[in-house]
């Protein structure tokens, strides 16, 4: 009988979720109650005629609301899920040239980049945290949009409210070692991994697949010259991309004895610079092609295009073939592999479930600071988080996953205080390139994409080194 409030209720990737967890775990919901909260009405409103149309709803029957109001939404909660994102067009494109100019990784995580796209959505986090110490304190925050390990981190340190920040990346590295040791172009939950690091750039410490041990077995058995990454089909340059990125995997492997967790190519990238400059040949980042009202309108009208398809598509649900994917070009399908699933099964105390989310360190992981904002290795139970026992940072990447955890606890720490000088010490913090005389020029012109944020954070510029 669980009572789930989702901010962004109006978001097209929550009905594939909601039919992944009504398939996997429809006990959570029966009696229960899910709570879309949005500024767009009628979009979450969309959202809910979806779900409560779907096959998989018939099994659970909960409560569907909906509402613009955070205190109505947000009051007598046990979950709070957030899911609406900081990234719009065209400051991302822009970033992406910018990134490309004075080589600097551009993403929506971990980056100089995810820092900057933080100050747009940093303060209304908090302002949720706020909200729910008074009317539910006891709530667990869901961090979706990027970059969650600096909100998590944000939100548990000053504020009473436990937050845990997702990812697919706990997804990703059961589509990536399959790929690696098996062949197989698919996701299989076989895998029970221990990893510890920074969202985007952790490493599997040590685990096992159905039964067997991966660093003393699997991969051993697997993981043998000569070796190849599969073919992997797929839209524009994602497939290269992941193939050079566990191409990297394996290189690590036979050099080091160790595994990067999943494929995010903005922390891959930190290890392996080839990643980057995939993403980097797209036709999008190129400066010369450039024009960024154009963009701003194409996307714009790209983005209402698609809600205003879902919008009629709900009028009439019928119509939808919920064995397909996607329905009209929309998601419609079901997905049984997000995050969510295990970690809702957790907390209504029907199974202990292990996962990898961001928090912040607390000790866990050896030689990081106390309050680190880092990724590791946990299990869940009920109202219960218990960190793994013995997680660090293998050699030789212990230097920089510091430097990468203090980039962005500095930056957790700036957003709470609203404070432009601590986060200049995020940015000054961030280990590529360092205290270069280009940096801060780079810095400069990333201020003047943001311009949207609140004018106080500029002030940075004042202190940087």
């Amino acid at each position: 009988m669980m009572k789930a409030a989702f901010i962004g209720g109006g978001s097209l990737r929550l009905l594939p979720i909601f039919r992944g967890i009504f398939h996997t775990i429809p006990e959570v919901f029966r009696g229960g109650e899910i709570r879309l909260i949005d500024r767009e009405r009628e979009r979450a409103e969309a959202v809910a005629r979806m779900t409560a149309a779907c096959p998989e709803y018939q099994d659970v029957k909960c409560k569907i609301t909906v509402t613009a109001d955070l205190d109505e939404g947000l009051d007598g909660i046990d979950v709070l899920y957030l899911t609406m994102a900081a990234v719009r067009e065209p400051s991302d494109t822009h970033s992406c040239i910018l990134g490309k100019e004075y080589d600097y990784i551009a993403s929506d995580q971990l980056s100089v980049e995810g820092a900057f796209l933080s100050l747009r959505l940093g303060g209304f986090i908090l302002t949720l945290a706020r909200k729910l110490e008074k009317s539910s304190p006891h709530a667990l925050m869901l961090i979706f949009p990027n970059p969650v390990a600096v909100y998590s981190c944000m939100v548990n340190r000053f504020t009473k409210i436990r937050a845990l920040g997702i990812c697919a990346g706990f997804s990703n590295h059961r589509w990536d070692l399959t790929r690696m040791c098996f062949g197989r172009d698919e996701y299989d939950p076989g895998w029970n991994v221990v990893a510890a690091g920074v969202n985007h750039l952790s490493f599997i410490l040590r685990g096992e697949y159905r039964g067997e041990d991966i660093y003393g077995s699997l991969f051993p058995r697997t993981l043998t010259d000569p070796w190849e990454p599969m073919y992997i089909p797929g839209p524009r340059d994602i497939p290269t991309l992941i193939r050079i990125t566990l191409r990297g995997f394996y290189d690590m492997y036979r050099k080091y004895g160790t595994m990067i967790f999943s494929s995010e190519y903005d922390g891959v990238a930190h290890i392996l610079p080839e990643c980057t400059e995939i993403v980097r040949k797209r036709s999008a980042y190129d400066a010369r092609n450039f024009d960024p009202e154009k963009l701003r309108k194409e996307s714009l009208e790209g983005i209402e295009k698609r809600f205003a398809d879902f919008i009629r598509l709900a009028g009439d649900p019928k119509q939808v073939d919920w064995d397909l994917p996607e329905f009209a070009g929309l998601p419609t399908g079901r997905s049984v592999t997000d995050i969510s699933i295990p970690i809702l099964e957790a907390l209504a105390g029907m199974k202990k479930m292990r996962i990898v989310a961001s928090r912040p360190n607390y000790g866990v992981i050896a030689g990081l600071p106390e309050n680190a904002a880092c990724e590791y290795t946990m299990d869940i139970f009920k109202d219960t988080i218990t960190p793994v026992e013995n997680q660090y940072i293998p050699s030789p990447f212990n230097g920089l996953i510091a430097s990468l955890a203090e980039f962005q606890t500095l930056n957790a720490e700036a957003l709470a205080a609203r404070d432009p000088k601590l986060f200049a010490a995020a940015l000054d913090a961030y280990p590529c390139h360092r205290f270069t005389k280009e940096r801060k020029e780079f810095f400069r012109k990333m201020f003047d994409v943001y311009t949207d944020v609140d004018p106080v954070w500029r002030q940075a510029l004042d202190y940087l080194m």
